[in-house]
């Protein structure tokens, strides 16, 4: 029996997503359980499993085409099976119609088009438009994914005309700068960091910090955690100082509701991980009621799961506190943008040695700046300065933590 794959809603806010990969084509044999695509979420990108086996009769939805959840995006079916009252019944995604062709079985081969039916990718908007002008469509330069043509390319095309410019020849077009769209994930963090932006007036606080005794406790405990398995990393210690110091300065544990100021209870921080052309914040739940031990394995399994592109919804949501730490790159500070609707993120600059001023001699230590962005709507510089304060006092005498090891 045929199956239509459509577009699953991955969380609770999810509305929309598009197909990032195709891992099989029209005509190819898919087994259950066996993964056809990847979609891609405004958070995360998630591998859809064949709930049937049967061959990829169509496909529907192109990579890049950003549709609504439950929009079909591929027919699945028995090589002989007759389809036809299915597409019939399937809505299809508007830029797609452009693209897709009904696919027989991979034994019968698709007849050739004759020379003059040369097929030009463009949307029906951009089709319309050149009809009415009396454009031919193959003088346009298509900038739409996979170089299809879209409405602007026309438009650009007319007003070329009008100024009597001609269309750039292909040895002009070679010398263009290259055009790089951008992904969904992309897309959503150029959104929400935008709107972080305007709507939260933010001020960032920096502060060095003496990082002897923070380097020394993480080097005398490391091979404990080593034979367990796990890896103690800066980050992870961090993370446990912030909860206690969320605990006891908890508006930065909050966020805004209208004119309401809502504080959380659970303390969620999630660690900004790097990963092929983003950035993606995995999310550890209830740091502060848990000990070193569950951080560190909670966070490796993480990581690992963001660099193979295997997080869930639940991985990457309900974080109440943001760390972004740059010292690997040699960053001294900068201004991390908080992640809304959160009040706060901590910027975690390069751990250098450096001369300071012990009395009256000049010694080496091991110093870093943490920067602490905040929203000022919510959390006044004194509260957040307070914050930072005890945060610098745990770094600096960091063996009050050996509690939370049991």
């Amino acid at each position: 029996m045929a199956l239509v794959v459509t577009m699953p809603k991955l969380g609770l806010t999810m509305t929309s997503g598009s197909v990032a990969k195709w891992h099989k084509k029209e005509g190819d044999k898919v087994e259950k359980g066996e993964v056809i695509l990847e979609v891609s979420t405004e958070k995360i990108t998630y591998k859809v499993e064949a709930a049937e086996s049967g061959v990829i009769r169509k496909i529907l939805a192109q990579p890049g085409v950003k549709v609504p959840i439950g929009t079909p995006l591929a027919i699945i079916a028995a090589p002989d099976e007759d389809i036809s009252e299915l597409l019939e019944e399937v809505a299809v995604p508007a830029e797609a119609k452009e693209e897709v062709k009904e696919v027989k079985p991979a034994a019968v081969e698709a007849p050739k088009p004759a020379a003059e039916e040369v097929f030009i990718r463009a949307t029906p908007i951009a089709k319309k438009i050149a009809k009415e002008h009396g454009i031919d469509l193959a003088l346009v330069t298509g900038t739409g994914p996979k170089g299809r043509i879209v409405e602007q390319d026309v438009l650009d095309f007319i007003e070329r005309q009008k100024a009597a410019v001609p269309a750039p020849s292909p040895a002009v077009k070679a010398a263009e700068p290259k055009r790089i769209p951008l992904s969904d994930v992309r897309q959503v963090i150029a959104e929400r960091m935008s709107a972080s932006w305007q709507n939260a007036p933010m001020v960032t606080l920096n502060a060095d910090v003496d990082c002897s005794s923070f380097k020394n406790m993480r080097e005398s405990l490391r091979t404990l955690f080593k034979e367990k398995g796990l890896n103690l990393s800066y980050n992870y210690i961090l993370m446990k100082m912030c909860a206690l110091a969320l605990k006891e300065n908890p508006m930065l544990n909050s966020y805004l509701d209208g004119n309401e100021v809502v504080l959380l209870d659970e303390i969620n921080i999630g660690l900004a991980v790097a990963i092929e052309d983003a950035l993606i914040v995995p999310v550890i739940k209830d740091v502060g009621d848990k000990d070193m031990f569950q951080i560190a394995s909670e966070g490796d399994a993480l990581v690992e799961k963001a660099r193979k592109g295997e997080l869930s919804v639940d991985d990457v949501t309900g974080g109440t506190f943001t760390i972004t730490n740059l010292g690997m790159f040699g960053i001294r500070d900068f201004t991390p943008i908080i992640n809304p609707p959160q009040c706060a993120i901590l910027g975690v600059g390069e751990m250098k040695d450096k001369p300071c001023v012990c009395g009256e001699e000049i010694v080496i230590k091991p110093m870093m700046t943490l920067s602490l962005t905040f929203d000022h709507r919510i959390v006044d510089g004194a509260q957040a300065a307070l914050f930072l304060r005890q945060l610098k006092e745990m770094i600096e005498n960091p063996f009050m933590l050996l509690t939370s090891l049991k």
